[in-house]
């Protein structure tokens, strides 16, 4: 009897597969994506509809620049992830999405903060504000979600080269023999 116990490893498909059409809007990150999308869309039409603005306000000008550019690209991702487009160019899509969204999260907390300090005591701008703030929390749990799909894409890599090895080292096991 052998003492060597036989490693079973997961196959690289099971870890890099992401379902496209719409299975991919069932996915929790489908989900948080256009929850994104409808809460930045929601924010931008409640700030571009304020009638009576202070003229010279900047901070709602950043913040429907902010929501109207970050819905657009989540928008282009989904689309993107759901035609399948995504896994076809060969770029760490992982990563990006972790900057991304980190990046999107900071700029929605800040001018969502800078709206706060400036609504006058218009309700209309608090939920804006609101609406911002929400989509910057989903943002940061999409980052948790994204950062997993990285480590799923370290393990596939490495397995692609204990693979690579294994059929390298049973080439020259036969050519040896």
């Amino acid at each position: 009897m052998s003492d060597k116990k036989q490693i079973t490893l997961p196959s690289i498909s099971s870890l890099t597969e992401v379902p496209t059409g719409l299975r991919y809007l069932a996915l929790p990150e489908g989900i948080l994506e256009v929850s994104e999308v409808v809460s930045l869309i929601i924010a931008f039409v409640c700030v571009t509809a304020v009638p009576n603005k202070p003229p010279g306000e900047s901070s709602y000008w950043h913040f429907q620049a902010a929501s109207a550019g970050f819905a657009l690209i989540t928008t282009l991702l989904i689309i993107g992830y759901m035609t399948g487009i995504v896994h076809k160019i060969k770029i760490p899509w992982s990563v990006l999405e972790i900057v991304y969204c980190a990046a999107a999260c900071l700029l929605l907390l800040t001018t969502g903060a800078h709206i706060v300090a400036n609504t006058f005591g218009n309700a209309v701008l608090v939920i804006s504000a609101v609406f911002g703030f929400i989509a910057s929390l989903a943002y940061l749990v999409e980052i948790f979600f994204a950062i997993r799909a990285w480590k799923k894409s370290i393990i596939a890599d490495t397995l692609r080269m204990v693979e690579a090895e294994r059929m390298q080292n049973t080439g020259q096991l036969e050519n040896g023999l």
